[in-house]
């Protein structure tokens, strides 16, 4: 387990400088895709993510974002920075009492920005210090639960920003989620990356615009091994965990599309790109 987070937070500062053709914006590299706006895709690693096991209760995940448009060498310029985010969903409602299903009214996804990111070693230490690191770096982007979600049979209350199902097999519990986010013009961030990502672009079920859609996947099967050994982690094999106890681990990713700038601000990033003295990345020849 620790090679594979170690894995992660490696990929996430491989980043080399941008070719002439990307789209550069709050430091981050979407690449050619990123002249379209269709093809806004980030790819993230949830390394965490806490359990709920009724209605009115709240949890937290966090993650390191290790590609962006399919493309792990997504940091422009220096190439050591990488996107980490925390998530918190409030609210849940319409729990099941076999943890098959769970909606959450509240959700709130800050993506934050490290300059260098190797120094943030999530694999070396739990989920409550990880936290504290993460939320102690830059923020590049506020996001925040769309309610209407719709898509799901039966269709979750429109008051729901977020669900969540499971399944349970033995001591294994495998789960998914989907959820619509709104960029926070308002919220913390970087604002060319807001302007930017903050393009109303996904429909909702009763016709509203969000911004992105989320959809996650994970198990309990695999645990940080120091949410272990601190009790972070107590009761998550035998079901009975309490409600905050660091239980589930997976993968999770945003998709949505884009405000792409007019050709003269394109011809702006291009500029400033030359006078920082950005070279053509090496991994994408």
């Amino acid at each position: 387990m620790k090679k594979i987070l170690a894995a992660l937070v490696a990929a996430s500062g491989l980043a080399l400088a941008a070719p002439a053709s990307a789209v550069v914006v709050g430091g981050i590299d979407f690449g050619a895709a990123g002249g379209s706006p269709t093809n806004i895709h980030l790819d993230t690693s949830t390394l965490a993510q806490t359990f709920v096991n009724g209605n009115d209760q709240s949890a937290t995940s966090y993650g390191v974002i290790t590609s962006v448009n399919a493309d792990t060498t997504y940091c422009a310029g220096n190439g050591t920075c990488g996107l980490f985010y925390v998530a918190n969903y409030s609210g849940s409602q319409n729990f099941a009492p076999d943890g098959s299903y769970v909606e959450f009214t509240s959700a709130t996804f800050t993506v934050y920005y490290a300059a260098v990111a190797s120094a943030l070693n999530l694999f070396d230490q739990n989920s409550a210090a990880n936290l504290a690191l993460i939320s102690g770096l830059t923020p590049w982007l506020t996001l925040t639960g769309h309610n209407n979600l719709g898509g799901i049979s039966p269709p979750a209350d429109p008051t729901a920003v977020l669900t969540g199902g499971g399944t349970l097999t033995g001591a294994s519990l495998s789960g998914d989620g989907f959820g619509l986010l709104d960029v926070n013009a308002a919220g913390a961030g970087d604002l060319a990356a807001i302007a930017f990502l903050n393009s109303n672009g996904i429909l909702d079920a009763i016709g509203g615009l969000a911004d992105m859609v989320v959809t996650s996947s994970f198990n309990n099967a695999v645990l940080n091994p120091f949410d272990v050994t601190s009790g972070l982690a107590n009761g998550c094999k035998t079901g009975t965990a309490a409600v905050g106890a660091w239980c589930y681990q997976g993968t999770a990713n945003f998709r949505g599309t884009t405000t792409v700038p007019e050709p003269g601000g394109l011809a702006l990033f291009a500029i400033a790109l030359a006078g920082l003295g950005v070279s053509v990345r090496s991994r994408k020849s």
